[in-house]
């Protein structure tokens, strides 16, 4: 029985409008995804220990490695990338455990 690991959720999307796709040079059809990894408990997230990013031509669907990017998508990715943000619940195991240390902390100062 697996108890802890590593895991990985789509944590979000953005169409890039104003690059060429460099296979197909379909304008206008690159999708970045960013997805973010989690070290995890039970399969309770505990923290997170980083991020991939991938684009994709919705046309021709040829996928590149954030390595692969041109410096054109590079530029267009580095621009909006504050779009995407990590879900707190990636947070939600150390967020737990420091509510029951607070709370057993409170419960034991009062006795």
């Amino acid at each position: 029985m697996i108890i802890f690991g590593l895991r990985a959720t789509h944590i979000g999307s953005m169409q890039v409008s104003n690059t060429l796709c460099d296979y197909c040079e379909n304008a206008g059809t690159t999708n970045i995804s960013q997805f973010g990894r989690y070290f995890h408990v039970f399969w309770i997230p505990f923290f997170p220990l980083g991020r991939k990013t991938f684009g994709e031509c919705t046309h021709c669907k040829r996928t590149l490695a954030k390595s692969e990017f041109s410096q054109n998508l590079k530029d267009s990715f580095q621009a909006n990338k504050s779009q995407i943000k990590r879900p707190v619940w990636h947070w939600s195991g150390l967020i737990l455990v420091a509510l029951l240390v607070l709370f057993f902390w409170a419960v034991g100062s009062t006795a």
